[in-house]
């Protein structure tokens, strides 16, 4: 795991990059310039929780090959809660890597520890477009729609839509070949129903397995939709490479911080 948070294992201050520091007495480095004190795994995904390295070696290994959660504890030997937060982590690091992050975190979506938590909670998720090419699915946030939007066109230009509990997806928008959200908002009223059949997106490869992931979820809040989305965006996209050490190096990149913290000493 060192060798994904450090190249060439040249370490620096992790809060302003200096890479002039000293040793402390408990092991941990302190910066010349900052005073921070860290040690190898400070601000990083791997620092959430009370995993060993080998802890996390090993639950990512059973994450990689998708063993349901309550049979990691069980082996881990460890409390469901505990898995519960490990496979949050997990997510919250492989959506760092995604290229519309910054997008989604100013959707609402809370990048991980380090950060303040969301002031509300979301109601509607934002709404994605789903495209796949050449065997690759892109999983695009789209800014500008809002579940109300996916509404409007349904009802006044006959959008098709179908749904996979709360989530609703829909026929090609533009050249995407669906865009799909997740929340209440897209059920406002009894009589709105999202039962469209045969959607040119049920055809693809990426989305009849993505559907079925979503299908064995036991629902899912509109505060962790992207979460998952993002997840099975790479667990496709990852076919045929090493997820397992995908995932330790997206586990071993530091938390993204969004807001101008207080100066302490210590993380």
């Amino acid at each position: 795991m060192l060798d994904f948070c450090w190249k060439n294992h040249q370490r620096f201050c992790p809060r302003c990059k200096c890479r002039e520091f000293y040793r402390l007495t408990d092991g941990r480095r302190r910066c010349k310039r900052c005073l921070y004190s860290f040690h190898d795994f400070s601000r990083r995904f791997l620092n959430r929780g009370a995993f060993s390295c080998q802890q996390w070696l090993w639950f990512l290994k059973f994450f990689a090959l998708e063993i349901p959660l309550a049979s990691i504890a069980t082996e881990m030997d460890i409390s469901y809660a505990t898995v519960l937060k490990a496979a949050d982590t997990v997510r919250r690091a492989i959506l760092a890597q995604a290229l519309d992050a910054e997008k989604i975190y100013a959707a609402g979506i809370w990048p991980g520890p380090g950060n303040p938590l969301p002031d509300k909670k979301i109601f509607d998720v934002p709404v994605f477009g789903i495209i796949e090419v050449e065997n690759m699915a892109i999983c695009d946030l789209m800014p500008n729609l809002q579940a109300e939007h996916l509404l409007h066109y349904k009802l006044n230009f006959y959008l098709k839509t179908a749904s996979v509990g709360q989530i609703v997806y829909t026929a090609p928008y533009r050249h995407y070949q669906a865009l799909i959200s997740c929340g209440p908002g897209l059920w406002p009223m009894p009589h709105i129903q999202h039962k469209d059949r045969r959607l040119p997106i049920e055809g693809t490869a990426f989305w009849s397995v993505t559907k079925r992931r979503f299908q064995q979820l036991r629902g899912i809040s509109a505060s962790h939709f992207a979460l998952y989305l993002k997840e099975f965006e790479l667990r496709y996209n990852a076919h045929g490479q090493d997820l397992f050490a995908i995932l330790a190096q997206a586990m071993c990149a530091f938390v993204p911080r969004l807001v101008l913290e207080k100066r302490s000493s210590v993380d």
